[in-house]
């Protein structure tokens, strides 16, 4: 039930509590949202947190990969790869599709002995660490631009697949 009074005060003051209560309720899903965001972008959702890290294995599990998942344009990520040695010799390491066409090698550590480069494929060449099974090698990788970048890396005949959101 309406108080008589309280209308007619509201009538006088020029005051619609329905539509008030409707700028209420949209105020209230706002704060939501900006509270969802938030809780979002501490979690990494939008790079830099616990949401934005992925790792990989092949199938064989003689190669292992963890990556960025999310990044921002510009800034350089790591590529952490672990590599089995199953041979005596240098390690090859190649990169392939979007890893080659939408990112650029900005570095690593160990350097590589030799690189070569076809289209669609880079070809990376380590020297293996002396007296142990796994090779650690470690890539900095600039995206060229935003969006969904998706590649192949590849050590032998181990493979796994690396998508990478880049916002700009």
């Amino acid at each position: 039930m309406s108080d008589p009074a309280l209308d007619e005060a509201s009538r006088i003051v020029g005051e619609d509590l329905a539509f008030q209560r409707k700028v209420w309720r949209f105020q209230r899903l706002g704060w939501f949202g900006m509270a969802v965001l938030i809780l979002l972008a501490m979690a990494g959702a939008f790079g830099g947190g616990p949401l934005s890290y992925a790792s990989a294995r092949s199938d064989d599990g003689a190669l292992e990969v963890a990556w960025e998942r999310i990044e921002r344009l510009g800034r350089s990520s790591e590529l952490r790869i672990r590599i089995r040695q199953l041979a005596p010799g240098p390690l090859e390491l190649r990169l392939e599709e979007g890893l080659v066409e939408d990112v650029e090698v900005a570095g690593g550590q160990p350097r590589p002995v030799s690189e070569t480069r076809a289209p669609g494929r880079i070809g990376m060449r380590f020297e293996p660490p002396p007296g142990e099974q796994w090779a650690e090698i470690l890539l900095n990788l600039r995206a060229t631009r935003p969006g969904l970048v998706s590649g192949t890396l590849a050590a032998g005949a181990s493979r796994v697949r690396v998508r990478i959101v880049v916002l700009p």
